[in-house]
């Protein structure tokens, strides 16, 4: 093995049951980086509204609750709820302008309507994701997750200057140095760590950092030393806003198009996550997208039941299972049980919020660039096209100008700022118009259908030789195209067994050659998982049955095969 493939290895990946002392350690360390993130909205509404200190104490801790509630379903998986990985939630930044709308022209209880009825959004964008299977690509997804990078950027520089602009030491040498310190200890660790440092990487970064914020006098724990250990907020529960009217259409408005946002990044944290907690990741499963998307609705629909702000799927700590290799659903658990924990002790919460900003800053720095990495290798691994690259180039284009969050300002309507000012946002809506764009321009395309039997095999043969005159495809393409149409249906014919289905066969032309996409109305048995063939006179009947398979993966490339729906999804391409 090499020291390349060595260092990527993951040591306990999704379904593995890593220690339970390994699993709390991590969990905390996921929590350390997140937590001020998952209290960021209760921050701001106690900040920027007239909300009494009880009440931003209450929804403080139904926030806290939902965050713990929503990764636990996430990481366990619920039936047909969360995607079975560690993906933490909590209070998401693309609703701040609509939940402090929402606070200040109808108190809580408004903002805990708007939230419970943004739910259905997401749930219906999951729902029908199987009709955005062309636009919601991994490649759309790895656009994501570098915007989400793009934007955290900004925010990393700021803490690692210490925080806020108008704190004291804000910019210093100090605070330069903290987060230098910090990042280097990281990096090395990363570089030139054996498994066993690797594996504390993000702790002994965290370390280092508070020892040198310590040592410059930064390191301070005023929130720590003044709150309890134990304790619960006055019961404050703001209820539910039910006279509604058309003056709350633009704020019900706002909080749609930031519940899309959150849609749209999930999708890409849910891509993401796979990739860091699967072994051999080969490809996106747009089950677990569709399920962890469900998760991220019934989060939202507690978080307004409970009176909570608005929550939405974490990759700030994503990065964290790459650097430690530990993606076991024990770190899910634990730190789940760790924020259930924090919301009944406010000491152990007031410590992380006082970690010190260069420090925080320090390791998001780190964690940018390696989400920048992972979502350059999801878009490569899918393939980086001419088309693919200029959609790339200006969704990031159109993040850059939405994070200077000075784009004509006395143009664009003030109700767009969820959007305007959000790189995510931006990006994110350009990318998905350019895809629906391709995805919509007129091609030569043929479509017929098909019952999964064998008697229809003549059927099929004939069709394609339509194809063939319709398209003026050559002979060496042509040839190719049949034998993979062909195996693909015998494939189909063997394993489905409601004959009564039909298969839809899309054939259309495009620049990259000649794309072929197979919908059957139920789940079959992979094609791109085909072994290499093994001698004939050692092989079985299953063996030789998947003979056909073979000779798919070497005829047509890009082979992918996934589930959505309860349907199956087959689509390859054939060079002309």
């Amino acid at each position: 093995m090499t020291l390349r493939a060595d260092s990527d290895r993951i040591l306990h990946a999704a379904d593995d049951k890593a220690g339970w002392g390994l699993s709390l350690l991590l969990g905390l360390t996921h929590v350390s980086l997140i937590f001020d993130g998952i209290i960021f909205l209760p921050i701001m509404i106690g900040k920027a509204t007239l909300t009494p200190p009880e009440q931003v104490a209450f929804v403080t801790f139904a926030t806290i609750i939902v965050a713990a509630l929503g990764t636990l379903i996430q990481t366990l998986r619920v039936g047909r709820i969360g995607c079975g990985f560690v993906l933490f939630m909590g209070s998401y930044s693309a609703f701040l302008a609509c939940t402090l709308g929402a606070v200040r022209m109808g108190g809580l209880e408004l903002m805990a309507t708007m939230t419970l009825l943004s739910a259905p959004v997401v749930f219906f964008y999951s729902y029908f994701l199987r009709f955005l299977r062309h636009i919601v690509t991994p490649q759309i997804g790895g656009i994501m997750i570098i915007l989400v990078a793009l934007s955290l950027m900004p925010i990393a520089i700021e803490l690692w200057q210490g925080g806020l602009p108008d704190r004291p030491g804000f910019g210093s040498a100090s605070n330069y140095i903290v987060g230098v310190i910090t990042m280097s200890a990281l990096v090395l660790l990363m570089l030139f760590g054996n498994t066993t440092l690797r594996l504390w990487t993000p702790l002994l970064g965290l370390g280092a950092g508070c020892a040198a914020a310590w040592f410059f006098g930064i390191l301070e724990l005023e929130q720590a030393v003044s709150a309890p250990w134990i304790g619960l907020p006055q019961w404050a529960w703001p209820g539910l806003e039910l006279d509604l009217g058309l003056s709350h259409v633009p704020l019900l408005a706002a909080f749609v198009m930031a519940a899309v946002v959150s849609s749209m990044e999930g999708t890409g944290n849910i891509m993401l996550v796979q990739q860091f907690s699967l072994r051999r990741f080969r490809k996106v499963d747009y089950q677990r997208v569709q399920t962890g998307l469900y998760g991220d609705a019934v989060a939202k629909g507690l978080a307004g039941l409970s009176g909570a702000a608005p929550v939405a799927t974490f990759c700030d700590n994503l990065p964290l299972l790459k650097m430690t290799r530990v993606a076991s659903r024990r770190v899910g658990l634990m730190g789940a049980a760790i924020l259930f924990a924090l919301a009944f002790m406010p000491k152990i919460s007031g410590f992380l919020l006082d970690l010190p900003a260069p420090v925080i800053g320090g390791m998001l720095v780190v964690i940018c660039g390696m989400l920048f990495a992972a979502g350059i290798s999801l878009i490569i691994s899918s393939g980086l096209s001419f088309q693919i690259g200029l959609i790339l180039g200006l969704s990031l284009c159109a993040g850059l100008v939405a994070e200077t969050r000075n784009f004509f300002p006395d143009v664009m309507p003030v109700a767009l700022s969820p959007v305007l000012q959000s790189g995510v946002a931006m990006g994110g809506f350009v990318a998905m118009a350019m895809s629906l764009l391709l995805v919509l321009f007129p091609k030569p395309q043929m479509t017929f259908r098909l019952l999964p039997r064998t008697e229809e095999m003549p059927k099929l043969l004939a069709t394609l030789e339509d194809v063939r005159h319709k398209f003026k495809i050559s002979d060496t393409a042509f040839h190719r195209l049949r034998l993979s149409c062909e195996e693909t249906f015998s494939h189909l014919c063997e394993h489905v067994a409601d004959e009564g289905k039909t298969c839809l066969f899309d054939i259309q032309r495009k620049e990259e050659g000649m794309f072929v996409e197979i919908i059957c109305g139920s789940q079959v048995e992979d094609v791109d998982r085909c072994p290499p063939p093994i001698h004939p006179s050692c092989a079985n009947d299953q063996d030789l049955s998947r003979l056909g398979l073979f000779l798919l993966a070497k005829m047509a490339r890009d082979v992918l095969h996934f589930h959505l729906s309860g349907n199956t999804y087959i689509t390859f391409y054939i060079d002309d």
